[in-house]
């Protein structure tokens, strides 16, 4: 099973970027319901005890919760589609629980180091034919738009399902954070 662990994003940022939604054509929206920031991808897991392991190591982590601070909306462009995000401020706490969270699974789960820089962010669509027209007046129109803040007092351990049009994400476990 395809897995992942995240902080899920919650009300009011939840809604507030999920308004967002249909102001910019040709965009494939990402369903509100699975917003998250990931913060480490762990791919196929298969094994009861290697998922055990995975468990055992994410109830022992100690972090103190974190506030999800927005910023921009940004892409990353790979294989000709683009993904459309809202960027997440690299606060000391979110960069300790991502640091918290990798030494986790790197013995738990003997998973390699993560060598990609760390860019917080929650995935909001997708983009098959851009049009440079059209997305640079909406990044800098959302751009300038506040939105808020939202603590998050727990991450969760995902499994990513294929859906027919979009992934589905599947809560396995919740491990809280200290408050």
């Amino acid at each position: 099973m395809r897995l992942f662990i995240a902080l899920d994003v919650a009300s009011p940022l939840r809604d507030a970027i999920g308004a967002m939604r249909g102001s910019l054509a040709g965009v494939r929206w990402a369903d509100p319901a699975t917003y998250h920031v990931t913060l480490r991808f762990l791919g196929d897991v298969t094994g009861r005890d290697r998922l055990e392991d995975i468990d055992i190591a994410l109830s022992a982590l100690r972090a103190p919760a974190v506030l999800l601070q927005p910023e921009a909306p940004g892409i990353f462009e790979q294989d000709g589609r683009q993904t459309l995000w809202i960027g997440i401020a690299r606060s000391p706490a979110l960069l300790h629980l991502h640091r918290k969270v990798d030494t986790a699974m790197r013995r738990a789960a003997g998973l390699a180091i993560e060598r990609r820089r760390f860019v917080p962010h929650v995935t909001i669509g997708t983009i098959a034919a851009p049009s440079p027209d059209l997305l640079a007046p909406w990044l800098a129109r959302w751009s300038a738009l506040p939105l808020p803040a939202v603590a998050v007092p727990r991450l969760t351990l995902f499994r990513s399902h294929r859906g027919p049009d979009q992934p589905v994400y599947e809560s396995l476990a919740e491990y809280d954070l200290d408050g």
